[in-house]
């Protein structure tokens, strides 16, 4: 670790944990929790398979963990997990994810297996509201030969909420309604749910509201300007089970977000760059599923998905309007076939198919706007993997390849372009004894240029130049329509271990350990130039304004990124503790300067005490993250800083309040004064969290 500047918050935190050792999840949950059971992933293969025993850097986040520090964000669910931070500063329209370094459309993120392909640069991705989503899958590393162009750093998984996983054993009709309130900003919170099954039919209809009444307050007592926002997000999810192996389902989904916020919503606020913002999204996802255990050939999955966002930008010093268009639908479907060779071999194929197109188009004060011009992508892809499992599961050898057609088209004066990537990745474990498995993989991963990066145009941003009275600079995009995708190279290794019974029967101990390496060529990078000398100024006389001109524009370029992740857990019937840490380097090897991207080196501390008989638990999470200084020249650095969070939850499982649980949290009780490597924006300080639900 460099520059860790946490250890007497440490010592707090640890006297905070103790203070607090018996905690425990809601009641009813906790009597069903096994801390030796299996942790299953469906994301790393695109079949059931468990974690301990995947090749693959994979994190699963459970229902129980997400709802634990009471999430207004997705910073707060996935705070902590190795290799992945979540940047856009503290304006929940920024929000979007980074895993060792790589972010935007480097990344994958799926709904319900569905892609969510937007990504107009700082205006977020995350159109679904934590309260929503029931678990989250994250692969770290790259994954396209199963997922195709952005799965250069991983995969980011969001299954939401349906009927069933609210419905309690023997009910048919359910309600749950929930308020929650936050100090810093006065933010509210209210969510309510209907959820009901009969027969083969299962439904679950779901509103949230929040609200930011006040600007945030970082840790210094600053506000941190335009941060007020409302969101309103709606959540529907039909099942039908027409036989006991099939399901039928359809998810709608309803986003409006309203703010005022900069242009670039992860930055500061100006007077000319503050815009009345609005965000409208809708999105609809089929799946199909036909998974009987009886057959060893026929496990087949379809979804079939459709989202439109539309964001209307008043620039409120000049009255600009700026509206963004931008529309996603595909198909993506799969089968896996088992063969049974002998007792000593067997194997899981599977195959698929998978189409997607993405199309945008934008105005300025109703004409063309060339900053988001009008321009479409689609891709037409073909996937295989082979789980070879050896001498009774001792050895597991998985060879996969996807083929990818894609082209690109625009409605100016760039011709269509056409081509095709190959991605293979072959990833080796080996199970010893069910204490041990070592994995390693080799893959390599592409991600086609966005639409943005290949052909924005026009002004990207006016300022004054800083060379005297009544000089200013305009910076204008440089399309690059022959601008090349990014290819990637990745190895990694790692090794986990595990015991059982150590202190109590049924408590579990878990070390794990992975390395990893990733070469990218043609990696993507933007570079601006605050006054290009190749463009004069122009002079107007007699005695001005001078204007300078600059350039933005996306060139290829390399990267070298390599680290390594950690995490030790114990977990018994009264206490769970953990500690988990990622390192990483990064550089550009034609300069031999670091990334901007890269994320600095942290660790998170988290213990949490339970008692399941009374139906309460208590804990505490602390992060403490370098500095980050080994960038460009010229770039953001960031300080380091140490965050401490307490929560606690009640559910009796009887009396006045019985079906009710009382949730308390502090979020940043140091008060910590920080921002999110490399978000300039500051982190909210102290903020107390209350909430308060209850199932008819």
């Amino acid at each position: 670790m460099k520059n860790l500047n946490g250890i007497s918050g440490l010592a707090l935190v640890m006297a905070l944990s103790t203070a607090a050792s018996q905690s425990a999840a809601f009641a009813e949950e906790l009597a069903d929790n096994e801390t030796n059971v299996d942790v299953i992933t469906v994301t790393a293969t695109k079949t059931e398979r468990s974690v301990f025993k995947t090749p693959t850097a994979v994190a699963v986040i459970e229902q129980e963990e997400i709802d634990r520090f009471i999430p207004l964000s997705f910073k707060d669910v996935l705070e902590g997990t190795p290799g992945i931070s979540v940047q856009g500063g503290s304006r929940r329209i920024a929000e979007e994810p980074s895993i060792r370094g790589f972010s935007d459309q480097q990344l994958v993120l799926r709904i319900d297996g569905a892609r969510q392909n937007f990504d107009q640069a700082h205006r977020g991705r995350f159109f679904v509201d934590p309260q929503l989503v029931k678990r989250v899958e994250v692969i770290r590393g790259s994954a396209s030969s199963l997922y195709g162009s952005g799965a250069i750093g991983g995969v980011l998984s969001l299954e939401t909420k349906g009927a069933k996983d609210l419905l309690r054993e023997g009910q048919d009709l359910g309600a749950r309604t929930s308020l929650g309130y936050q100090s810093n900003g006065e933010d509210f919170f209210a969510s309510g749910s209907v959820f009901g099954q009969a027969d083969k039919v299962d439904v679950l209809a779901n509103l949230v509201f929040r609200e930011v009444y006040h600007d945030l307050i970082d840790g210094a007592g600053n506000p941190i300007v335009d941060t007020q926002d409302r969101i309103i997000n709606g959540h529907t999810k039909f099942g039908f089970e027409p036989t006991e192996h099939q399901r039928f389902e359809i998810n709608a989904d309803f986003f409006n977000g309203n703010g005022l916020n900069p242009t670039a919503s992860d930055d500061v606020s100006s007077s000319t760059t503050v815009v009345d913002r609005d965000t409208k999204e809708y999105n609809i996802r089929g799946n199909y599923t036909y998974n009987d255990p009886d057959n060893l050939y026929i496990n087949f999955k379809t979804v079939i998905h459709y989202g439109d966002i539309r964001t209307t930008e008043d620039r409120i010093f000049d009255d600009r309007k700026d509206i963004s268009n931008f529309s996603s639908y595909g198909i993506d479907l799969h089968n896996t076939s088992r063969i049974v060779a002998s007792d000593q071999v067997s194997a899981a194929f599977t195959y698929g198919f998978e189409y997607f197109k993405d199309k945008q188009d934008g105005t300025r004060n109703g004409a063309d706007r060339p900053e988001f011009p009008d321009a479409q992508r689609q891709f037409v892809a073909g996937y295989a993997q082979l789980e070879i499992s050896l001498m009774d599961d001792l050895v597991s050898v998985i060879p996969g390849v996807r083929y990818d057609s894609f082209d690109f088209t625009s409605n100016g004066v760039f011709a269509q372009r056409e081509e095709s990537d190959v991605t293979p990745r072959i990833a080796l474990g080996i199970n010893p004894s069910e204490q041990i498995y070592l994995w390693g993989s080799y893959s390599e991963a592409f991600r086609a240029p966005a639409l943005t990066e290949l052909y924005n145009d026009g002004v990207h941003f006016s300022v004054p130049s800083g060379f005297g009275p009544g000089t200013f600079v305009v910076n204008e995009f440089a399309p690059t329509p022959l601008l090349e995708p990014e290819q990637a190279k990745s190895w990694e290794a790692g090794i986990r271990f595990r015991q059982t019974d150590i202190v109590e029967d049924g408590d579990s101990f878990l070390i794990s350990a992975n390395y990893f390496k990733t070469d990218v060529e043609n990696f993507v990078d933007t570079v601006v130039m605050y006054v290009d000398p190749t463009k004069p100024p122009m002079f107007i006389p007699p005695a001005g304004p001078m204007t300078f001109y600059g350039t933005t524009q996306n060139v290829n370029s390399q990267a070298a990124i390599d680290g390594f992740e950690g995490e030790i857990r114990y977990e018994n019937s009264f206490l769970s503790a953990s500690v988990s840490g990622f390192t990483a380097s990064g550089k550009n090897p034609l300069t031999d300067e670091g990334l901007s991207s890269v994320a600095p080196d942290s660790m998170t501390i988290r213990i949490t005490g339970k008692m399941p008989e009374y139906g309460f638990q208590i804990g505490a999470r602390m992060t403490i993250t370098a500095a980050q200084n080994d960038v460009p020249e010229d770039s953001v650095t960031t300080e380091g800083y140490q965050t401490v969070d307490l929560f606690s939850n009640w559910s009796p499982d009887d009396g006045v309040f019985e079906n009710t649980v009382f949730s308390f949290a502090i979020d940043n009780i140091l008060d910590e004064d920080y921002s999110v490597h490399p978000t300039v924006i500051r982190q909210p300080g102290r903020s107390f969290r209350f909430n308060v639900s209850h199932q008819f």
